[in-house]
């Protein structure tokens, strides 16, 4: 083992005993009772699913197995039809109302001509488009607050399509248009740390670039900031190093903040590593709605298989999260996201839905 790899190991088993004294000090006990007085917001954290697994491309070890995992990758993503699982989400939001959307993989596919040089423009699926249309025909429109965009990745795809393929992952702030919350102000950024894979097919690298949305608002005269993040899924040292720049950066206000999310860990994740992130936010101030509200209830929000097609009680991780900081009471929440499917039986997204609604007292 080298240096390097011995360093990293060290400060991973650091943050494992952090975590553990954060369990025993801090453990995840509800702030203060108050009473529910003063403007309730209501949020919702959704993972829309990219549309397919990113991993046998990745891990791909000849140039014709890169150029098919490729081609299998956006025939899973036409498959598995994003438009009619916008309708799904559309419905849901329509339902609860939320004051506050955070999203995450937005996805963009465009193709371009097999073996252009530029960057493929030629727009296949826009996950934000399509989802803003069905809200809008739903009579319920949003507003987009702020985009990031995140990973953007492209790569030949073989037999059958030749061409190009470009996903630029994205994530997303919507505030409901005409509603109670007026945003005052916009901010998001890319973490500092992310993962970089390295593609044995053509002796490059991918990088998992991430990162963070964030809307300053105010709910009649209550201020509040609520950021919406999605934390590296393939590396616990590098989505805690992500959770300790949300703390340093967007979280590192005076007043009450909203975090919601995929954090890719949760305090109950079999893999001691997994749970490093969330402990990190808790010993951050941070308060997990769930275990207050529904105590001794799993939770569960993932995952529902990349064919989303699985039994609705699949669902075996929590780690889709609303948590808060500061003058916020919880009041209610639920999980969602099995109560309907497309035409071709299959679920809205590979993870289950999230919204709470918080006063401000």
């Amino acid at each position: 083992m080298d240096g390097r790899a011995r360093s990293h190991r060290w400060h991973l088993t650091r943050l494992a005993t952090a975590a553990a004294l954060v369990v025993a000090t801090l453990g995840l006990a509800a702030p203060p009772a108050h009473a529910e007085a003063g403007p309730k917001v209501t949020v919702l954290t959704r993972n829309l699913f990219l549309g397919g697994d990113l991993t046998p491309s990745i891990g791909a070890p000849t140039l014709p197995a890169f150029l098919a995992a490729n081609a299998a990758l956006l025939g899973h993503v036409d498959r598995v039809d994003f438009p009619a699982r916008a309708a799904l989400i559309a419905d849901e939001i329509r339902e609860r109302k939320p004051d506050l959307v955070g999203l995450q993989e937005v996805a963009l596919w465009r193709t371009g001509p097999l073996g252009d040089p530029a960057s493929a423009t030629e727009v296949r699926y826009d996950y934000l488009a399509l989802l803003m249309a069905e809200l809008a025909t739903s009579g319920h429109p949003y507003d987009v607050a702020v985009v990031q965009d995140e990973a953007d990745l492209e790569a030949p795809a073989g037999t059958p399509y030749q061409v190009d393929v470009r996903l630029t992952m994205r994530d997303v702030v919507l505030v409901r248009h005409g509603g109670r919350v007026q945003v005052t102000d916009t901010s998001s950024g890319n973490f500092v740390q992310n993962l970089v894979f390295p593609l044995a097919a053509t002796g490059g690298t991918a990088t998992s670039t991430r990162g963070w949305t964030a809307v300053d608002a105010v709910l009649g005269t209550r201020a509040f900031r609520f950021v919406n993040t999605h934390l590296e899924a393939f590396h616990p040292g590098v989505r805690a190093l992500q959770a300790q720049e949300l703390l340093r950066g967007p979280l590192n206000v005076a007043g009450p903040v909203i975090l919601v999310g995929d954090l890719n860990s949760g305090p109950e994740l079999p893999v001691p590593n997994n749970r490093i992130a969330y402990f990190i936010l808790v010993a951050g101030g941070l308060v997990d709605t769930w275990p207050i509200l529904h105590p001794g209830e799993p939770g569960y929000t993932a995952g529902l298989g990349d064919d989303l097609t699985e039994p609705a009680d699949d669902v075996e991780h929590r780690i889709d999260m609303v948590m808060f900081r500061g003058a916020v009471v919880p009041v209610a929440s639920e999980v969602f996201g099995t109560e309907r499917q497309t035409a071709d039986g299959r679920w809205a997204s590979d993870h289950l839905g999230h919204s709470a609604v918080l006063a401000l007292p």
